[in-house]
């Protein structure tokens, strides 16, 4: 049984914990960031204008159960009609709102296929989009709504489905992730202890809320311990990582968090300031690092430039989670050095085995400590034949516990092979090493080569060695002919063909050959905008291997033009 804070019991439900927080203090805020300046809403507040989206959408024929889309254009409207929604009972989802639905756009394209899984839900935006690019769908706006009235009594229990996240869709299309209230609740609970979370305490936060870091780590964990949180648009962040900075330094925020895409774009912003802000990080606690796989150069160059703003390098904490399991699974423990180890890729590689090794071993590889398990969580490392591997040899993470989701909304075949003796198969490789829990990549984006296996990931680490090519600028696949079994290697890199191209060819051929023993086969150079990511930053690699297969690709590659001497 988990160890569980005053704050919990297993009859818990979100409406009750947002009136919890309505009635602990007046004072207490959600703080709401954009590029004009600033709001603020108490939990007193959000309960009040929820409860009149509750009754419009009770007006609207919503019952109990009903599934809500919401993708609205600001944090204050998204978190009014959530929170309608759970009032009510309806069953949310929030989603990334399209900035047009004219050309290729992921964010209609997910939208589309949640639309259609969902059944036909209501759909909430900001303004009625129009146009002949708009598809028939169940647009709805706030200001529509009926709201005269009082709230009908709803009968929630915590064993009802709340919410419904869907994933990121880094390696398939999005699939919905079933929450109940329980779920939640256990995985608020462990966050809070881990967290070390008192009243008054304030948390900062850029990421967005169709995220569940953003979501469930920065709204409804402070909202759970009723301490104040401040939110910044994501897209004002990205224009402007200062806004971040600055709000942590003048909030004096606790906990903050922050995946690798956002540290390099807060690096190069930092480097290229002309004078040196009066910011001072000291009352920062933790700034969580996950959602993506961590890049170590990058998180090692950011509490670098940091430290002389009062940084605390102890406040970095590498995480690891899922949505699968409400949100966290590890943590880093709060204000302890974080662990970074140099592991022997080969023998990691090639026979599973954690091998420690100097830095300076020309097959070292880097890779940071996600920490310990958290309170609600168990964790299962087991081989392809579901044998559970001893410390230090990597293998499948499995999960289980009371934040664990039941399945996939609507896709019960799928739910099923999910599980195993009731172990949650994550599909992220890991292994367990002097009490860290190290994560080394993931299942569906193994490489396969002459009898080996590399983690893409790993070889776009390799890949930034070479001039021209940057974070989130390159992406690896391995393509296997089923009838051949032909293994081919693809990099596809951000820029335009020409010798630049070739030459690059070159370099990352004989760096990878020298390095790996793996060769290259094609590299394919293609638009910054078109390396598909996640909401979160994580490269969705699947997508460009959609499009080499049929044929997208086939003027831009750059390999073959030369003889293969040269490249040696």
């Amino acid at each position: 049984m988990p160890q569980l804070s005053e704050y919990y019991n297993q009859s818990l439900t979100l409406p009750d914990i947002l009136r919890r927080a309505a009635s602990a203090s007046e004072n207490t805020v959600i703080g709401l960031l954009n590029d004009s300046g600033e709001d603020t809403i108490t939990y007193s507040q959000l309960l009040k204008e929820a409860t009149i989206i509750a009754v419009g959408l009770v007006n609207e024929g919503i019952k109990k159960g009903d599934k809500v889309i919401i993708a609205t254009d600001n944090n204050r409207e998204t978190l009014v009609i959530l929170w309608g929604c759970f009032l009510c009972g309806a069953i949310p989802t929030v989603l990334q709102p399209p900035p047009t639905f004219s050309g290729y756009n992921p964010p209609v394209v997910k939208m589309l296929k949640v639309y259609e899984q969902l059944e036909q839900p209501l759909v909430f935006m900001s303004i009625i989009p129009a146009g002949a690019d708009v598809p028939e769908m169940r647009f709805i706006t706030a200001g529509y709504l009926n709201t005269h009235g009082t709230l009908p009594e709803v009968s929630i229990a915590a064993n009802d489905l709340a919410f419904i996240q869907f994933s990121s869709g880094s390696t398939g299309d999005p699939k919905g992730i079933m929450l109940t209230h329980y779920n939640i609740m256990v995985n608020l609970d462990a966050i809070r202890i881990g967290l070390d979370f008192h009243p008054n305490e304030v948390t900062g936060n850029w990421m967005p809320l169709f995220h569940d870091m953003g979501l469930i780590g920065y709204h409804l964990t402070p909202l759970y311990c009723s301490i104040h949180q401040w939110h910044i648009e994501t897209i004002d962040f990205i224009k402007n990582p200062g806004l971040w900075l600055d709000l942590l330094t003048q909030k004096n925020v606790k906990i903050t968090g922050c995946p690798n895409f956002g540290l390099a774009l807060t690096l190069r912003f930092i480097k290229r300031l002309k004078s040196r802000p009066h910011w001072d990080f000291s009352a920062l606690e933790g700034l969580l690092n996950g959602a993506e796989p961590i890049s170590v150069q990058i998180m090692n160059d950011f509490v670098k430039e940091l430290k002389p703003y009062n940084f605390n390098s102890n406040a970095m904490m590498p995480v690891y989670g899922l949505a699968e399991a409400s949100l966290a699974a590890t943590f880093t423990p709060l204000m302890t050095p974080y662990v970074v180890t140099s592991f022997n890729a080969v023998s990691l590689d090639r026979d599973y085995s954690a091998v420690e090794v100097d830095t300076e071993d020309s097959n070292a590889r880097l890779i940071a400590g996600v920490g310990v398990v958290l309170n609600d969580i168990q964790i299962r490392i087991v081989d392809h034949n579901n044998n559970e591997v001893a410390e230090g040899t990597a293998g499948i993470i499995c999960l289980k516990g009371g934040s664990i989701t039941a399945g996939y909304y609507n896709r019960p075949e799928e739910s099923a092979v999910s599980f195993i003796d009731g172990w949650f198969n994550t599909g992220d490789i890991g292994f367990l090493y002097k009490g860290n829990y190290y994560i080394s990549g993931r299942e569906k984006d193994i490489i396969f080569k002459n009898g080996r296996h590399y983690f893409a990931n790993d070889l776009e680490e390799l890949a930034f060695n070479i001039e021209g090519i940057t974070y989130g600028k390159v992406c690896f696949a391995g393509i296997t002919d089923h009838k051949t079994g032909a293994e081919t290697v693809i990099a596809f890199v951000a820029g335009s063909a020409g010798e630049k191209a070739q030459e690059m060819y070159r370099e990352l051929r004989n760096l990878l050959r020298s390095t790996l023993g793996i060769t290259l086969d094609e590299l394919i150079m293609v638009r910054s905008n078109e390396i598909p990511k996640t909401s979160s930053g994580k490269l969705q690699r699947y997508k460009l291997i959609q499009r080499y297969l049929a044929g997208e690709f086939s003027n831009s590659v750059v390999t073959g033009t030369f003889p293969a001497k040269e490249l040696e």
